[in-house]
């Protein structure tokens, strides 16, 4: 038993190093900051544009129902010690209606909303992913990464910039 697990060993080792002398070229290696190309993109400004627009009625319709909402708390607090029974029973449902109305609104629009911006997002990261591609073969290099992934690179080997562009041209 402990000589089949002892060639393997070997054989393995021998294997790496040889590997090692064999790919002893050297690499050309990048980084790329995704998130710094996101926030330069125009298209991701659109993306932005486009998203306020979808969802501008819906926000304003959800911030009224809030404000109502506050207001109606607000008045219970401040002038429900001089308000009748009745009174006091007809803001309460009031407000109960409110909120039975704005908690599964504000959770059914936050949800469209970050479904929408992903969408949106996914397009522009297959755009990035297809401009650093074609920087990569250009330019012929052997691995691209992302920035958060390096713990230190030198600021030439960053396609970043090359990355804005190459995407800010595609439509």
């Amino acid at each position: 038993m402990f000589k089949p697990s002892f060639t393997k060993t070997a054989v393995l080792l021998a294997s790496v190093l040889m590997a090692g002398a064999v790919s002893a070229k050297e690499m050309k290696v990048g980084f790329v900051n995704v998130r710094a190309v996101f926030s330069q993109l125009p298209q991701a400004t659109k993306v932005q544009e486009t998203l306020k627009t979808e969802f501008g009625a819906k926000f304003a319709e959800m911030q009224k129902l809030e404000s109502d909402l506050k207001f109606n708390i607000e008045k219970y607090k401040r002038d429900g010690s001089t308000m009748s029974e009745a009174q006091k029973k007809e803001l309460q449902a009031a407000i109960e209606k409110q909120q039975q109305q704005y908690e599964p609104m504000a959770r059914s629009l936050e949800e469209s909303y970050r479904q929408r911006q992903g969408e949106e997002n996914n397009k522009l990261m297959g755009l990035v992913k297809t401009a650093i591609d074609a920087i990569a073969a250009k330019e012929q290099y052997d691995v691209i990464l992302n920035a958060e992934a390096a713990v230190f690179a030198k600021p030439e080997y960053d396609i970043s910039s090359a990355v804005v562009a190459q995407v800010s041209k595609a439509k």
